[in-house]
């Protein structure tokens, strides 16, 4: 492995590549490190049509063809009332979304970055980052070698887990505890579908629901960590609950029962930002800068749109312009600050279970946690 990297991007997902596509349009070629060999199966699926001018920026559009990719043409909720309701995206955005098959797009991600010149070092896993002479000095191990490298610059795209920022002593402040129980079904070939992206409100948080193209349905059931019941966690607490709701169940065949051994996962889904996201030669993108919650589904978007960003931040930082890292801090974070006042509006249109502790936490934050 080379002893020198201009530019470290630590995380190979949407951001980390993002920054990297971003850096290669401004002529930079930059090194990813990935802490896992291969992509691992995520949640996140939806993708909605606001987030095509940042694919067309990164000329990755053509990523979206790939048909085990589903369309979605908007969203269906029950939150808030008894009534369900529905967007359409056509009516509304002029275009359609997507239920991506995330490990898949996250690897063809990938793979599109390395035809383009860009190197990917996987299973490189960060132990210790500090300054040197030439920018910053990076324990790792990979392939479970133990090896160091120099760098000039750094990216931190290690998601909520923000690696980097932490190695340096940059502390994250969140808003809440949300995580997030994730549950993957099959159904039979000749059931169809719904193509919409659902979220039902319950008395001790909320569900998430949408389908993919090989006949899946990807389901989560969001609430604070303090708050999840323990058989939520094993699959058949899950589907009891599930059965429970009315929106989210009737996605499913009426008779349908899930495979005993289903495994789910659970997942960090706070709202959460890190008090700096920029200093001496580094900066954080996505989730690691600023992480929002999921039902305003601008993981991707946010993810993407970042690393778009932080490229052309970081190349006029090495041009010279002083005034570059700031300016990247000040637009991320006022689409933080924008995104708060929609995030608190959004809980409260739903006063049925308001003196639950999941609902009153939010009708009354105490903020950060």
């Amino acid at each position: 492995m080379d002893s020198f990297h201009e530019i470290s991007i630590v995380g190979g997902g949407p951001s980390g590549i993002a920054t990297a596509l971003s850096l290669l349009k401004r002529g930079l070629k930059s090194t990813v490190f990935e802490a896992d060999a291969t992509t691992r199966p995520k949640s996140g699926e939806t993708l909605p049509p606001t987030v095509m001018p940042v694919f067309k920026y990164l000329e990755i559009e053509a990523l979206l063809n790939d048909p085990r990719h589903a369309i979605c043409f908007g969203n269906s909720w029950l939150w808030g009332s008894t009534n369900i309701q529905d967007k359409h995206f056509m009516l509304h955005s002029g275009g359609n979304g997507w239920h991506l098959q995330r490990e898949i797009f996250e690897e063809a991600l990938i793979s599109l970055a390395e035809e383009r010149g860009i190197r990917i070092i996987r299973n490189a896993k960060i132990r210790q980052v500090d300054p040197s002479e030439k920018g910053w000095k990076m324990k790792l191990k990979v392939n479970n070698s133990e090896t160091t490298v120099e760098t000039g610059f750094i990216v931190d795209a290690t998601g909520r887990s923000s690696k980097i920022a932490r190695c340096l002593g940059v502390e994250r402040q969140r808003y809440d505890t949300l995580v997030g129980v994730v549950g993957r079904f099959f159904v039979d070939e000749s059931f169809e579908l719904s193509q919409q992206t659902h979220i039902e409100a319950v008395e001790n948080g909320w569900w998430y629901a949408a389908a993919l193209s090989n006949k899946q349905i990807v389901t989560a059931f969001m609430t604070d960590a303090e708050l999840l019941p323990k058989n939520y966690q094993n699959s058949s607490g899950y589907w009891d609950a599930l059965t429970g709701t009315t929106l989210i169940r009737s996605l499913f065949p009426e008779h349908f029962q899930p495979e005993k051994d289903m495994v789910l996962h659970t997942q960090s889904a706070e709202t959460s930002f890190l008090e700096s996201i920029y200093g001496e030669n580094w900066l954080a993108v996505g989730d690691a800068a600023f992480a929002y919650d999921p039902i305003s589904s601008y993981g991707i978007t946010s993810a993407l749109g970042t690393g778009c960003y932080a490229g052309n931040a970081i190349a006029d930082h090495l041009s010279g312009a002083a005034e570059a890292l700031p300016a990247y801090s000040y637009l991320t974070e006022k689409a933080f600050s924008d995104y708060l006042p929609l995030w608190d509006h959004q809980y409260a249109l739903e006063q049925r279970w308001s003196e639950f502790p999941f609902w009153k936490k939010r009708i009354s934050p105490e903020y950060p946690v």
